[in-house]
């Protein structure tokens, strides 16, 4: 069963499975989504377990993003390797404690189908 919430820093998001026919933002072809404002991400119910699983995992990295983003970032015309590690550092303390504070998470993530 998919998890209830996920900790991402110190915010919690609530996960929710909904259809396209429950959810307009899933009918425009989306498999899920993460809003920001309410900290809820929406999974497609319908979708195969191996896809949910790809889904989830993706909204959990837009939560993060959003959660950890440097308020300070790369100019407009900076180099690959600027934006490559900016978002690089993002992510690595992120994931690393997305991982720890939500064991469960990463089970149902990693679980043989």
């Amino acid at each position: 069963m998919i998890p209830k919430s996920v900790k991402i820093g110190a915010q919690t998001f609530d996960i929710f499975e909904r259809t396209k026919k429950q959810d307009t933002f899933l009918a425009e072809g989306n498999y899920g989504y993460t809003r920001d404002e309410a900290n809820i991400i929406v999974v497609d119910s319908e979708l195969h377990i191996t896809k949910k699983k790809v889904t989830l995992l993706h909204e959990i990295l837009h939560a993060a993003r959003m959660v950890y983003e440097l308020p300070v970032r790369p100019k407009d015309k900076a180099s690959f390797d600027d934006w490559e590690h900016y978002f690089i550092g993002i992510y690595e303390t992120s994931l690393l404690m997305i991982m720890k504070e939500n064991p469960g998470l990463l089970k149902w993530l990693t679980k043989e189908n």
